[in-house]
């Protein structure tokens, strides 16, 4: 509920401190006093943003703070998901600053308008002339059918789950878009990856083979030194192994004039067993060195097939080339399964379908439901208000989509008389009618939402007479359960309030709006001048006494 509102240096307004209580507050004034102004502070509450040029004095910045009793509106969970400050007194303040720039503040902590807005739309709802166009939009009636269907929760879960519909949707189209492109991604990465596994990349040694290959093609030639070696070595009239032991042996003859002797002797015996070792090691080389034309093919290929792919992959060793081999596996390991993941994906697919269509037709089954109790609530409203021939009809029939709400069409019509045809409210409403109807769906939505406060600007337009006396009624059995605020110009909608407030201007050094309450001499002299004018007669102040008495 709005307990206080204060505004500074805004329009033509130098300072504004109200009250407010529960009940019907009426706030009146002659046309151009700023009753427009105040509302304009107050919308800037909600969030509206700030146009340039409204700071009555340019030098000083514009401050509009109200201060709102929210402890029964249980609003501690919005506070914590938007990190703002919980107070059961809570204190909204709007700066605006010469340079243009606007300020917001909750609990005096900075916060986004949007983060205000949604704040404040759970504490009041403004209704202005032009508000009474929403009766025609499609949001605002199925709000209102909602309302009294109590499907907040399931529209809350339908949501819920038709953002996750979504999000499984598109990854499904997402995965289908690359199955498209993946045949022939896919026999190209296997391609690839058949040749670099059929070189059995783990096993090939390059250094080893570049080497072993050389030693094949060269094996003649090894041969020849090889043969020859042996043959010096070993050869039993010239070789070189039996005259290094003669040599050996002269030396052992003389060893014992000398150790000098001793110690030649004991190294050509080393140089023999050395050269012994030598010549059966070469002699193995040259067993082992029989020329194999197939393994020198067949290592050539290998060869070459390793450079060859170092070269296409533009890689500069085996490392490369393995990791290359472990993820194109990877990769057409991943594409290979996609069909596998579109199956699993459509699946998940459905079975969201499934729930939303659960939660539809839940919320329909609700919709359904609430059409009589609604429509007979606001016809009963109407017929306080004089439109009793006014006859309501709405119409729901499930669709084939999901909307953002559910899936349902709806049509609101109406009938102004008995026997006549059903058409659209703009169609058929006149100026006067429209904002009867609206106040008539506003008092059945304040039954359903838990609303502190609603303020009404000129629900009255179109009106007057018997239609205003009730329309007073209707205003005053609203305001038993919660807190309204109507700007009016009729005296029997202004003489049903609770407390009263009046704007008008003063010219002094400039043209200021004022405000100020109303006490009971003062009401029944405001009330008698919207009766009869300026200098009201006796009889329109008796008849104002009449009206406060009512």
């Amino acid at each position: 509920m709005l307990r206080h509102l204060e505004i500074k240096n805004y329009a033509l307004i130098d300072h504004v401190d109200l009250n407010f209580d529960k009940g019907l507050t009426i706030i009146t004034g002659e046309t151009g006093a700023g009753k427009s102004i105040l509302l304009g502070g107050m919308e800037l509450i909600l969030g509206k943003r700030a146009r340039q040029g409204l700071l009555k004095n340019p030098e000083k910045k514009s401050i509009v703070e109200a201060d709102f009793a929210i402890e029964a509106y249980a609003l501690n969970k919005y506070f914590d998901e938007n990190e703002m400050d919980y107070e059961d007194e809570t204190i909204i303040r709007r700066e605006l600053l010469p340079g243009g720039k606007s300020r917001a503040f909750v609990n005096d902590s900075p916060v986004r308008l949007e983060n205000l807005t949604g704040l404040t739309e759970k504490l009041i709802d403004i209704h202005s002339q032009h508000q009474t166009l929403e009766l025609n939009k499609k949001d605002f009636q199925f709000d209102l059918i909602d309302a009294v269907a109590e499907n907040e929760e399931w529209i809350e879960k339908y949501q819920v789950e038709l953002n996750k519909y979504k999000k499984l949707s598109k990854e499904l189209e997402s995965l289908k878009q690359k199955l498209e492109t993946a045949q022939d991604e896919l026999e190209y990465k296997s391609f690839q990856l058949s040749e670099l596994k059929e070189l059995n990349l783990d096993e090939i040694q390059p250094e080893e083979m570049e080497n072993r290959l050389k030693r094949l093609e060269n094996a003649e030639e090894i041969g020849m030194v090889l043969q020859e070696a042996v043959n010096q070595i070993d050869d039993e009239e010239l070789g070189i192994h039996n005259r290094l032991i003669e040599l050996k042996n002269n030396f052992r003859r003389i060893s014992a004039y000398g150790s000098q002797f001793e110690e030649i002797s004991q190294r050509l015996e080393s140089l023999q067993i050395e050269l012994a070792d030598l010549s059966m090691e070469m002699a193995k080389m040259l067993e082992e060195n029989e020329f194999e034309p197939f393994e020198k093919e067949n290592l050539q290929q290998i060869v070459d097939e390793y450079n060859r792919l170092l070269l296409k992959h533009k890689a500069l060793d085996i490392t490369e080339l393995i990791e290359l081999r472990n993820r194109l596996e990877n990769e057409v390991s991943d594409l290979s399964g996609l069909e596998n993941a579109i199956e699993k994906q459509k699946k998940e697919v459905e079975k969201s379908k499934e729930k939303l269509l659960n939660s539809a037709r839940k919320i329909h089954s609700k919709r359904k439901k609430a059409i009589p109790l609604l429509i007979n609530q606001i016809e009963e409203v109407l017929s306080q208000l004089s439109m009793g021939d006014t006859r309501l009809k709405i119409e729901i029939k499930p669709v084939d989509e999901f909307k953002p709400n559910g899936m349902d069409e709806l049509e609101f019509l109406i009938s102004s008389n008995k026997g006549k045809s059903y058409g659209e409210i703009k169609q058929i409403a006149s100026g006067g009618e429209l904002s009867r109807i609206m106040l008539a769906v506003k008092t059945v939505l304040s039954r359903y939402k838990n609303l502190p406060t609603i303020i009404f600007d000129e629900i009255d337009t179109g009106i007057s007479g018997e239609v205003a006396q009730n329309m007073a009624k209707v205003l005053q059995n609203m305001s038993r359960n919660m807190q309204v605020i109507v700007i009016t110009h009729l005296p029997q909608i202004a003489a049903a309030g609770n407390k009263h407030y009046k704007v008008y201007k003063e010219s002094e050094a400039e043209v200021t709006t004022h405000v100020k309450e109303l006490k009971k001499d003062e009401r029944i002299r405001e009330i008698a001048e919207m009766i009869e004018g300026k200098n009201p007669s006796d009889s329109a102040l008796q008849h104002a006494k009449h009206l406060l008495d009512f």
